[in-house]
């Protein structure tokens, strides 16, 4: 059987950070909590509520994190992504892959609607067969809301395929360690938010596009 491939997309597909931190400082801002440690700590990557958890501490709780989400979401969904760009190679890479008849799939923390909205702007959607988020289903009270472990998981039993057909690409901890917990092999990519630290959780590095 050929391969099934999960790509991350924040720091994976494309530079993403510049308009997430845009959004994050202009949903702050609304809510009048000011973060000193923002421009220092903030990472793109992770969800809205674990980044908000680790800058904010215990101002972060639930009703908080709905808030934001909500103001984030407004800014970064109407922005056009002016400041986001695609990392070079990649996407010829991926279209090797589908050339050779895998199986190409975005999983990622990211929310649906932005997600969404960027992959049509960059025509991914002509290119990967189905965006999976992690929010997708968070209205469905028997799936709701899934982490990026719960996320492969669930992508899996959908396509009804077995986790040793499967790798994980992506640039943080995040996704290695989703990878491992559904017994999936790994590749992280030598660009994008992680560390070497971070990169060495995975099965293999790819450090250019075309080693992936």
């Amino acid at each position: 059987m050929n391969r099934i491939w999960f790509f991350d997309l924040d720091g994976t597909l494309a530079d993403t950070d510049p308009d997430i931190r845009v959004s994050w400082k202009a949903a702050l801002r609304d809510l009048g909590v000011e973060c000193p440690n923002f421009d220092r700590d903030f990472i793109a990557g992770p969800t809205i509520e674990e980044m908000a958890r680790k800058l904010l501490g215990e101002i972060a709780t639930d009703a908080f994190c709905g808030q934001l989400r909500e103001r984030f979401g407004y800014h970064y969904d109407n922005d056009g992504f002016p400041n986001t760009f695609e990392y070079p190679g990649v996407l010829e890479a991926v279209r090797r892959l589908k050339a050779q008849g895998d199986r190409v799939f975005i999983a990622t923390n990211k929310r649906y609607a932005g997600a969404s909205a960027m992959v049509r702007h960059f025509g991914w959607d002509q290119v990967f067969e189905k965006l999976y988020t992690g929010d997708m289903h968070k209205d469905d009270p028997s799936i709701g809301k899934m982490r990026k472990p719960e996320l492969l998981k669930f992508i899996m039993a959908e396509l009804g395929v077995k986790s040793e057909d499967c790798t994980m690409v992506g640039d943080t901890i995040n996704d290695f360690e989703a990878a491992q917990k559904n017994h999936i092999a790994s590749v992280a990519v030598g660009w994008g938010y992680g560390t070497e630290s971070e990169r060495a959780q995975a099965t293999r590095l790819a450090r250019t596009p075309e080693e992936i």
